[in-house]
């Protein structure tokens, strides 16, 4: 990995990946023990509820489930386990909410940033790759306010790093790809997706976290611009 270069001109709009970058990335330890819970107070086999999350997981980011709970009952479907009730479902997935409610806060610098690239009048974009709980998430938090537009694959039916997805965003936010710097932490071919499209991208790494413990599906095989710090971003924006 290199070290991102300040551009001669920098961009005129950013675009933030969330997990991993704005906020924490998951442990994968700790995700799938919430799915495992899940299963286990479900009466489901462990085993096969867990392949089936897994699976789904397409479906899942895309809104063919409105919610979790309904993605659930689907999954309960497809391994031929009971349909669970209300109650059933709201106490199973009770791992996943506390789970998400310990992580789902800002990563150290990320307000600093934000609120700096909205003072320098710089259109700050989100894409997500998520589930359909995280945009509610989302919107409870300081972060929200401090961006521009936010799409989430969940809402939008696509997934990145289909070139879609990143025209979209830029879209809404009224800028051409060109004109765009894409931060993320490599996960899905995020990167190299937006690179596709002509934007700029950097990898925003984590150096307390080791890469093998996180929940990063599909990592990529980075070998441009990398920063270790949000903050940094806003040299990448002079």
């Amino acid at each position: 990995m290199t070290a991102a270069p300040a551009p001669a001109r920098g961009p005129r709009a950013v675009v933030f990946d969330l997990f991993g970058t704005l906020v924490p990335e998951l442990g994968r330890e700790e995700f799938y023990a919430s799915v495992d819970a899940a299963a286990r107070r479900l009466g489901c086999d462990v085993e096969a509820f867990r392949a089936a999350w897994i699976a789904t997981a397409p479906e899942r980011q895309t809104g063919v489930w409105p919610t979790i709970a309904d993605n659930v009952r689907a999954i309960c479907r497809r391994i031929g386990a009971p349909e669970p009730d209300a109650t059933s479902l709201a106490v199973a997935l009770e791992p996943r909410a506390a789970l998400y409610a310990r992580r789902f806060a800002p990563r150290p610098g990320a307000i600093e940033v934000l609120r700096e690239l909205r003072s320098r009048r710089r259109p700050v974009g989100l894409i997500s790759m998520c589930a359909p709980d995280a945009p509610a998430l989302w919107r409870a938090t300081p972060l929200a306010p401090l961006v521009d537009v936010a799409v989430f694959s969940c809402e939008v039916g696509l997934r990145k790093p289909d070139p879609a997805i990143y025209r979209l965003a830029c879209e809404r936010m009224g800028v051409r790809p060109a004109d765009c710097l894409y931060c993320g932490d490599g996960a899905y071919g995020e990167l190299r997706g937006a690179v596709e499209v002509g934007m700029t991208a950097v990898l925003v790494r984590d150096p307390g976290l080791d890469p093998a413990e996180a929940l990063r599906p599909d990592p990529e095989d980075w070998d441009g611009p990398a920063i270790d710090d949000l903050r940094e971003v806003l040299r990448l924006v002079a």
